[in-house]
């Protein structure tokens, strides 16, 4: 419960996303920054998540934070529900939603206990959310649960075979700010250092490789799962930071793509509910 508190604490004062966007939170404006901004951030989702290919679909994102997948769900054509722990992230959602007249649902509830019948999604995504929560397996049996027969559940977690966490949080943070002295564990450090906070909240941050990732989804009950690795900016560990302001090639997108294809920041695993 202590985690999730902190989770809720968390994001109440700094909604997902709001480092990025500009204006007020719930205006029309807002949410446009925070989608635009999203895309700029990182654009392999579009992809990744197939907004696309989940028209028709009845579709639930599992910690929707402001709403931008729930929005690109429905602008693509599916038909949403996001679902979100923190009340500040529900509130915003709904407004948002509201503001593009998507007529999207959004609940309050949480991801190791959904509140939603069994068998009621074509799809389940969840981006960037799972890596918080106590009980990742609890969370991944209640995606099955939700999943209709033949539908799929795409999650991103972060990875613990990325540079990122390597450089930035066990060498950088873990060592040489003699984090892991002050903090005894790397849960420690990552909670004190990952995500954006304006409180010093503390949430649970977990990483995952995506052998560690594709085993917790087959234990959940769902079949041919597969991963991939996503994601790296030169910013994203302070060596590649500093060498990219002398090599080109850091600079180059497709050089960061293919960086991020092998030792990126995030890992997505898919599955799907066989029956």
């Amino acid at each position: 419960m202590a985690h999730k508190q902190a989770a809720i604490e968390q994001w109440t004062a700094d909604p997902c996303g709001a480092s990025i966007a500009d204006g007020e939170p719930g205006s029309r404006s807002y949410f446009d920054s925070l989608l635009a901004g999203r895309r700029q951030y990182a654009p392999w989702m579009d992809t990744a998540l197939d907004y696309e290919g989940a028209a028709g679909l009845d579709v639930l994102d599992v910690g929707c934070g402001q709403g931008i997948d729930v929005a690109r769900y429905a602008l693509a054509g599916a038909r949403p529900t996001g679902v979100d722990l923190t009340p500040r992230h529900v509130e915003l959602a709904r407004t948002h939603a509201a503001a593009l007249d998507l007529g999207a649902r959004i609940e309050h509830g949480d991801a190791e206990a959904l509140p939603f019948d069994d068998a009621v999604f074509d799809r389940v995504s969840s981006n960037g959310v799972l890596h918080h929560t106590p009980h990742m397996a609890a969370a991944l049996s209640e995606i099955r649960r939700v999943l209709r027969p033949g539908g799929e559940a795409r999650v991103i977690v972060y990875n613990r075979n990325s540079l990122h966490y390597w450089i930035n949080q066990v060498a950088f943070h873990g060592v040489l700010r003699r984090g892991l002295l002050e903090e005894r564990s790397m849960a420690g450090v990552l909670s004190r250092t990952v995500e954006y906070s304006t409180i010093g909240a503390r949430p649970l941050v977990r990483v995952y490789t995506p052998a560690s990732a594709r085993t917790l989804m087959r234990a959940a009950g769902l079949t041919e799962v597969t991963s991939e690795v996503h994601h790296f900016h030169a910013g994203d560990t302070v060596v590649t930071e500093l060498l990219s302001k002398r090599l080109r090639r850091l600079r180059d997108p497709r050089t960061l793509e293919r960086i991020g294809r092998r030792a990126g920041w995030y890992v997505m695993i898919r599955g799907r509910r066989s029956a």
